[in-house]
Parts: C-alpha cells; structure tokens; sequence
C-alpha cells in the first residue's frame, strides 16, 4: 500500500497558501493549544477547527471524539478560507486540526492504531496540507523521508511509524483534516490494484492483531528513552536532500538512517 500520495490535481479546489496565512494572523497566540500527550512533544501546538461537540478547551477538543459528535469550533467563523476548505470536503469529516510544530521542536516516533488509525485500509484517512514549512523539517514516515510542498493535498499512512523534527527556526503549520472515505473521496484516490486490494484484505485483518505490541513496546520506549532526547539540538537525525526526485509532487527518498531518534 501507498505511504504517500498527492491528490492535490483531483481535489476540486486549489489551496491558495496567501489566503490561507491570512486566516492565521486571525490567530492570537493564546489560542494555540498544546498537545494533550506530552511525552511524544515538546513543542506541538493545535487550533482545533472540527472537534467533539465543538469544543476549544481541554484535551477533548484535541482528542479523537464520537462519529456524530463532531462540530465546527467558533473560530471557524473568523477564518472565511478555512470554512471555505472545510465546505470543499464533501464527506463525514471527524477532527481537523491546524497543526503547528514550533522551531527546534519534535514529535516523537509512534504510530497511529486502533481508533486513531488513519490508512485507506481502513476507509479512514488524515490528510495533510502544508501552510508554512522549511528545509530544516525532517518527516520520517516508515523508511522513506518526505518533503511536503506547500498548498498541496497529500494521504499519508500514519498507521506506519513516523516522526517529525523541526529544526528550522520557523514553526511548522499544517492543516490536517481526518475524513471517512465516501464517495467524493474515493474519486481523489488512484484505484487499488488487485495487488493493493488483497493487502488491504491482509491488513485490516492483521494489523489490529498486532496493535497491543505496539502498545508495549510504545510505553517502554516512553520509559527508557532519556528526557534530553526530546531536544534536537545535537542529534544525528536523517535530513531530506535538499534536491530529491519527486513521487507524486511530495519529494521522498528511501531513508535508511530513521533510528537517530529512535523509539
């Protein structure tokens, strides 16, 4: 199955980044909500734009909430292009995020499972549009780095293992929208082969048999690994070529070097 793939061409609208940094100086600083899980960052922050009940305080307006309970914040009504987008998307939308990682800041290695799980293998997905990014942002996902290009609509498996590392000295801003596979979306996505149908098969079968290992080994990991490990000031990380072939207009390269920072 594809780790990666750009649909911005198929998407109906295209993401104008000017408009979209327009809406975020809408923002005030304290609006930015810190992530609820502490362990995997240091420097992870979110305005919430679609979550449980609508909420904007505490950790349920982050958290993944209950189909059916999902509601647009009232920030929404003070960014017109993000309601724009929001309105573009015509499927069940569940939690969207803008995502903003702060200079010099990680989010540690794990992966997305059980309700989280975000992959066509389970006809639920987290797609990403980059705001504001810069060289110095390394994005581990499975073995291969990525550069994600601004304006641009991409589908990453985050049920396979990543991280992020921003060791530029500006933020990193994302809008990320988790979204129920219909119809609408379907269309964006290039069809399966029967190669790609018969591993899908495979792993919605077994990968929510492996999901409590990786639960274990997830918690060691959090235990063990030294508190200075979530500084990246020093570490010997994998930093994407600055001139990388493109697949699918997200640059990617095999990554052989993923366990600098290693959970």
């Amino acid at each position: 199955m594809q780790t990666i793939l750009d649909l911005t061409d198929r998407f109906p609208l295209r993401f104008d980044v000017e408009r979209m940094k327009d809406d975020l100086r809408r923002l005030e600083d304290g609006e930015w909500l810190a992530h609820y899980d502490k362990q995997i960052s240091n420097g992870w922050t979110a305005i919430p734009l679609v979550s449980q009940d609508g909420s904007l305080a505490g950790p349920d307006a982050q958290r993944l909430g209950t189909c059916g309970r999902y509601k647009r914040t009232p920030v929404v009504d003070r960014l017109p292009y993000f309601r724009a987008i929001l309105d573009a998307f015509d499927c069940p939308q569940g939690r969207v995020r803008i995502s903003r990682l702060l200079p010099h800041s990680i989010i540690r290695p794990h992966r997305d499972i059980c309700g989280e799980a975000a992959s066509v293998v389970f006809d639920q997905v987290r797609l990403h549009i980059p705001i504001i990014t810069n060289h110095q942002v390394v994005f581990i996902v499975g073995r291969q780095s990525l550069r994600l290009r601004p304006g641009r609509l991409y589908y990453i498996d985050f049920t396979k293992r990543h991280w992020v590392l921003n060791d530029g000295n500006e933020p990193r801003v994302h809008l990320i929208l988790d979204l129920t596979l219909n119809d609408f979306l379907r269309e964006l996505f290039p069809p399966l082969t029967r190669t790609e149908q018969l591993q899908k098969a495979v792993l919605r079968w077994t990968l929510p048999v492996v999901w409590p290992l990786f639960r274990v080994t997830f918690a060691l990991s959090q235990h063990l690994m030294p508190a200075q490990s979530l500084n990246p000031r020093g570490a010997e990380v994998a930093r994407p070529l600055d001139t990388a072939e493109g697949v699918n207009s997200g640059e990617i390269r095999q990554d052989h070097s993923s366990r600098a920072i290693e959970s």
